[in-house]
């Protein structure tokens, strides 16, 4: 049985609006609305041209209803530069790794999420904290997409080639799930995934979005990625580019960040 609630899934991940998949696949745009409302079915040759047109398989417009994620519980970090768009595209990838994510559930013994709720908390204590809890010590985090992943954050991938969808995370089912946009540098996505982890542990009862708790997030990520104490005794260290760079193989953040 057609499934509406795919449809729309599947068009938002293409990155396309109703009257651009009506174009593709030769319909008015009032049909793909009655599609999507479940008011109607396409008929088995429109069906194909949507299978065609979206590049989904004909066996995910079969199945049953997916968990969709409220945009409005997400954190975008650059949602003012963000096209409505890029954002559903984003979200509704987060859809599709909730059903990937129950499955893989259903597969593997997966860690359970470890994470504390730190809400209200300071972000560098809150980091202090974390790092105390995980026995972190003031080290490097060698690879913090690994770290989280033991820690029971389900990770994904965005590929959103573009610099307005950074990543972002959200609680579902008592899981946290952090998306990361792969397009980004090393650096880049090291510290997004810091950021996220901000959220997880600061905001889980409350609307991440917002500056303020942007920042908060942030504060977080720049503390938990270089602990104070190890910054400052890096201080008698020569202020020099080379010296900077030596540092941040060892540290893994930008020389900005690191400077």
């Amino acid at each position: 049985m057609f499934n509406a609630s795919r449809l729309r899934i599947a068009r938002q991940r293409a990155g396309l609006t109703k009257k651009e998949l009506a174009l593709r696949i030769g319909v008015d745009p009032r049909a793909v609305s009655g599609y999507e409302a479940d008011q109607y079915a396409p008929s088995e040759e429109t069906f194909d041209r949507i299978v065609s047109a979206l590049d989904f398989p004909r066996s995910f417009f079969d199945s049953d209803d997916i968990d969709t994620i409220d945009p409005g519980g997400v954190s975008f970090r650059s949602m003012t530069k963000m096209t409505a768009k890029q954002r559903d595209a984003a979200v509704s990838a987060g859809s599709i790794a909730l059903l990937l994510s129950n499955w893989a559930d259903g597969q593997f013994d997966l860690p359970a999420a470890d994470l504390p709720d730190l809400s209200g908390a300071d972000p560098e204590i809150a980091a202090d904290s974390l790092r105390r809890l995980w026995q972190l010590g003031e080290k490097p985090v060698k690879n913090i997409v690994h770290l989280l992943e033991s820690r029971g954050v389900r990770l994904f991938s965005l590929m959103e080639n573009c610099v307005e969808v950074d990543a972002y995370s959200l609680w579902h089912e008592s899981r946290p799930f952090v998306f990361l946009n792969t397009m980004k540098s090393a650096e880049r996505r090291r510290f997004d995934a810091a950021h996220e982890l901000g959220h997880l542990v600061l905001h889980r009862h409350a609307a991440p979005n917002g500056n303020d708790a942007e920042r908060e997030a942030n504060a977080f990520a720049s503390a938990f990625l270089m602990p104070r104490a190890s910054m400052r005794a890096l201080g008698r260290v020569p202020p020099n580019l080379s010296s900077i760079i030596g540092i941040k193989k060892v540290w893994r953040v930008s020389t900005a960040a690191m400077t």
